[in-house]
């Protein structure tokens, strides 16, 4: 499960109220969305939801356990150690208006599957003064010797796959484990050498994040020795093109691999790590730690990232771009189709037809553009039945067949029919014109056409028959 910030902040506030005997309670708030936990002398003694989803009424239409006081706590941590946005905020001293107390140990238990994970690639190591606090949890006395010995010398991976009970048992109990600040873990050589490093000073953290000072100088040592050069982050998430380039990661890397660079950034730059710093520098860092959270809030969701990927690394449109891409397409059609209809009634046909190339390549299903297409090799084409001008044929008595309320449909019709030597049809095509649109100029003009072929044809034959009466 992908833990965002709001769920990092909780979890670090709940350690450090665990370490220093602190009591109150934690509040997450996102606009009328809250949630409270109540933390009394090392437990949870109530957590609150107004959500409905969280609702006693609504967990139990769904089926919860037998005890639904766990199952209402489990549901509402795990939806707030998940949280993508919202604040947390503290008030210490408040008191619960109800108790339902439980070792915040077992809380973490109950809820293990959505802790932060262990990368890995990172290496484990026990933190001694740490570890009293995980002697509530069931777990057998193989496992609580197993977590005790480990020193930093193995990665997590090889931790969970040689540990003494289930691989997905040890996973759960090391992330507890990690939260509660009773295992740390790093990174890769480095991050090896720099828990060696704390452990020769005694150095015991208190959460996921720690404040920015105090970080200093407990780690000034180990970053001079190993060089690191945190500004060089900074930089490049201020000239980052894209949420990949953000993080740091490449657009197919795997979720574990962006989840755990995300984790990475935000402890860095989290407002919490800043609170001791010059204004200016928090602000800076606030500025770099909102980016970061922007790119993860969508990186660290599949259809999101999914999405993006396809849009910006891809450069597939959105469906905003697509519509105006299509209109515009469709316009451009339309405007080519005036000009090639201009050249049409001028009898200028190749240079009509190269017009509504243009425009299909612009809007290929436009059904004008089709028609006065195939009408122009029609007309190209005369006198010849070539497979190209049947199918132009073709073309145009099934536009007018579908559309069969558009005059302009049954014009072309019977001026395609009559280029093919069809009169009689084309006579019928220009009546059916003339019943949808009385007014239509250019199917009366075909009419006077047609009737004039007729009357010509008609004084021909009569002037034969006479000539040969005669005779």
């Amino acid at each position: 499960m992908a833990v965002n910030t709001a769920g990092l902040a909780f979890l670090d506030t709940l350690c450090r109220w665990l370490a220093s005997g602190e009591s109150g309670v934690i509040e997450w708030q996102d606009g009328k969305k809250r949630r409270l936990v109540f933390i009394e002398a090392g437990q949870i003694t109530m957590v609150q939801s107004n959500l409905r989803s969280e609702a006693d009424e609504r967990l139990a239409e769904d089926g919860v356990a037998a005890d639904p006081v766990a199952a209402t706590r489990q549901a509402r941590l795990t939806g707030l150690v998940g949280e993508q946005g919202g604040a947390i905020v503290c008030h210490p001293g408040t008191t619960a208006p109800g108790r339902e107390p439980i070792a915040i140990a077992l809380a973490l238990w109950e809820i293990a599957d959505a802790l932060p994970q262990l990368a890995g690639e990172s290496f484990p190591r026990a933190v001694p003064l740490a570890l009293p606090l995980l002697a509530t949890l069931p777990w057998s006395a193989a496992l609580s010797g197993y977590l005790a010995e480990l020193d930093g010398s193995r990665t997590t991976e090889d931790v969970v796959d040689f540990g003494p009970d289930n691989p997905t048992v040890i996973s759960a109990a090391l992330a507890v484990a990690s939260v509660l600040g009773a295992v740390i873990a790093a990174e890769g050589v480095d991050g090896q050498r720099r828990i060696l490093s704390q452990g020769a000073r005694g150095d015991r953290p208190s959460g996921l994040f720690q404040p920015r000072s105090a970080q200093r100088e407990a780690e000034a040592e180990a970053e001079a020795d190993l060089d690191i050069d945190e500004s060089g982050d900074d930089a490049r998430i201020t000239a980052a093109q894209n949420h990949f380039e953000v993080l740091d990661v490449k657009w197919q890397d795997p979720p574990e691999t962006v989840r755990k660079r995300y984790v990475g950034l935000a402890a860095r730059l989290h407002p919490d790590c800043w609170a001791g710093a010059p204004p200016e520098i928090r602000a800076d860092m606030e500025r770099l730690f909102d980016i970061v959270r922007s790119a993860w809030e969508v990186l660290g969701d599949p259809k999101k990232r999914d999405a993006y990927t396809r849009r910006v690394i891809m450069g597939e449109l959105t469906d905003e771009e697509k519509a105006e891409a299509q209109m515009v397409a469709i316009l451009e059609a339309e405007r080519l189709l005036t000009a090639a209809q201009r050249e049409i009634a001028n009898q200028r046909f190749p240079q009509a037809h190269e017009l509504l190339c243009l425009a299909a390549a612009a809007d290929a299903l436009h059904p004008q553009v089709r028609a006065y297409g195939a009408y122009c090799v029609i007309r190209l084409n005369p006198g010849k039945t070539t497979v190209a001008v049947e199918e132009a044929v073709r073309e145009v008595e099934t536009i007018a067949a579908e559309i069969s309320g558009a005059d302009w449909a049954r014009l072309l019709l019977g001026r395609t029919r009559l280029a093919r030597g069809d009169v009689d049809g084309a006579q019928q095509a220009f009546i059916q014109t003339l019943k949808l649109n009385p007014s239509n100029a250019d199917a009366l003009t075909e009419m006077k056409r047609i009737r004039a072929m007729k009357a010509e044809k008609a004084a021909e034959s009569k002037g034969l028959f006479a000539r040969w009466f005669k005779k």
